[in-house]
Order: C-alpha cells, then structure tokens, then sequence
C-alpha cells in the first residue's frame, strides 16, 4: 500500500469519525429538546388543569353570592313589597296595578337567580352527588329547551372524588348545550356506567351530525372553546373523549379512571382547596 492510498484511509476514518460526532450532537440536541417539549406540555397541561379548577371555584363563589347576598336582598324586597300588595286596598287603580307587576317581576327574578346560581354549581353536586345534580340539570335543561332527554345512571352509583363529579357535570353540560346549539335533535341521552377500572358517560343525541371537516384532527370543530375544556378536563384526571357523528346523530364518550387521584399527585397537591 502506498503513501496516497494509506493517506486516503486515514482521511476517510477521520471523516467517519467527525460525522460519527456530528451525528452524535444532533442526538443529543434532539433529545434535550424533545426534553424540554415534553416539559412545555407538560407545564401547559398543569396550568390548564389550575385555570379549570380555579375557573370551578369561582363559579362555586359567584353561586354562593347570587344565593346568600343577592338572593336574600331580593327575598327582603319581595316581603316588603308583600306589605304592600297587603294594603292595596288603600292604593289607586294604578298604584294597586304596579304592586301587583313589581310582586311578579320580583318573583321572576328570583327564580332566575336561583336557576343561575344552580347553574354556576348545583348544591347538590356537593350534598347528595353526581346523579342527584344530573338529574335536576337535565330535568331543568329539557323544559327551557324542549328537548327529551333520557338518563340511565348505576344505581349504586354513589359519591366520586370531588374533581371527577365535577368533570362529568361540566361535560354534561357542554354536551347538552352543544346538542341545543347545533345539533336540531329533539331527544338526547345521557348514560352513565361503570366498566372495569373506569367510569364512561355517553351523551347522544339524534341531530344532523357533525361535519366530517370539523372531526379531522385540528378541525375547528373539535378545536372549539367547549371541546378544548372538555378534553382539558378528562386529561388532567387521566381520562380522554372521542366523537363519533354521522348524519344520524352524535355520541360523545368521555371515559375516566375510576381512582384519578393518584395518577398526578404533584398537580393536585398544587391547586387550590375547595372554598
């Protein structure tokens, strides 16, 4: 061999051994920043699942407000207009007429601050659960909407973890509320039932469905305000949603592990206690 050939060996290992490093660099970058991506996400994911929880709490706060301060000034409104309305006999036609309707706008009112108060976060949900608030969501929800729904709970259903109850009501609503907006269906159902390890609630409905751009991955039907809180929420308890639609109608499953409260510790340990 001579001195050119032996040369262009040694040339040759010297380039394999700069890519071999080159190679290797790049490796590594990639992997640091896969590193710090997967960190990113995981930071957005925690910061959703505060902004969800703080976002429950204050509407916890605001229903307790409209219930305790400005509910019970309108109670005190209403006895004194009941005084009045007791001593009609002393008004003129007109004033007789006006106590009658400021008794009526009143008890208008107060009805409607009950119903927005139970709306913001149903006692219920805290006092007797999950299938006590269902049932009085969806039973309010069909008469303001005229649309039939249907529920089927486990009867043994029984008290979840706070954060799951909550999850599954908000999803509730957010499938009824979409099934009012955009499907045109006039019955719905929402099911509940347990499977190994899981808790699966199904919302259906029989509307026109969702188009099929809108199901695509980063269509901007899934991508919506609502959808995004939902698939927020599920995350966070380790849980996922998928959607089915066709013109027949819509099914949307959200599926949750029947014991979240270990499956991220360092986040629930982070996020506010209930007020």
């Amino acid at each position: 061999m001579d001195v050119t050939e032996q040369q262009q060996i040694a040339a040759r290992k010297q380039a394999e051994e700069e890519l071999r490093t080159v190679r290797a660099d790049l490796e590594k970058r990639v992997e640091e920043r896969t590193a710090e991506l997967n960190q990113a996400n995981q930071n957005l994911r925690d910061l959703s699942a505060r902004l969800l929880h703080i976002r429950d709490q204050e509407a916890r706060r605001l229903a307790r407000e409209l219930h305790d301060s400005v509910g019970q000034l309108v109670a005190a409104i209403s006895m004194n207009i009941g005084v009045i309305r007791a001593q009609a006999h002393k008004l003129d036609e007109t004033g007789a007429r006006a106590a009658e309707e400021n008794f009526a706008l009143v008890q208008q009112i107060s009805a409607e601050i009950r119903t927005l108060s139970h709306l913001l976060h149903p006692p219920l949900l805290d006092e007797l659960g999950l299938a006590s608030a269902l049932r009085w969501y969806v039973e309010e929800f069909s008469q303001r909407s005229n649309i039939q729904v249907a529920t089927e709970f486990p009867a043994d259903l029984g008290r979840l973890p706070t954060e799951v109850e909550t999850a599954i009501f908000r999803i509730t609503q957010e499938c009824l509320t979409n099934i009012h907006r955009h499907s045109a269906s006039k019955t719905a159902s929402i099911r509940i039932h347990a499977e190994p390890g899981q808790l699966v609630l199904e919302a259906r409905d029989a509307g026109k469905g969702i188009p099929p751009e809108k199901l695509r991955p980063g269509g901007y039907g899934l991508s919506g305000v609502g959808f995004r809180g939902m698939i927020e929420r599920l995350r966070y308890l380790g849980g996922n949603l998928t959607v089915h639609s066709d013109t027949h109608g819509t099914v949307v499953t959200a599926t949750l592990p029947l014991n979240p409260a270990n499956l991220d510790q360092s986040i629930s340990a982070s996020l506010p206690r209930p007020l």
